[in-house]
């Protein structure tokens, strides 16, 4: 479930890849973990292919790894387009 701690939101692995999809169209998505950092690789409609390097956050009272909402957008757009 999507948690928004103090005004910001925050997805979780699987929340993620479905918003990602969604939102920018992609005919498939996939993360893993590099160098401490959760690499996003993607291809999208078109065929165009892309990896971004995202922070992952875990709150005090869960072991859940989640991603910023604000950090995916601001990257997807500035590759993207």
């Amino acid at each position: 479930m999507v948690k928004k701690i103090k005004g910001e939101y925050f997805l979780n692995r699987t929340e993620t890849i479905e918003y990602l999809m969604t939102a920018y169209q992609l005919k498939w998505c996939n993360t893993k973990w590099v160098d401490g950092l959760v690499v996003i690789s993607s291809e999208d409609m078109k065929g165009v292919r892309s990896r971004v390097k995202v922070s992952a956050y875990k709150s005090k009272k869960s072991s859940t790894v989640r991603f910023r909402k604000k950090e995916l957008d601001y990257e997807f757009i500035r590759r993207l387009g």
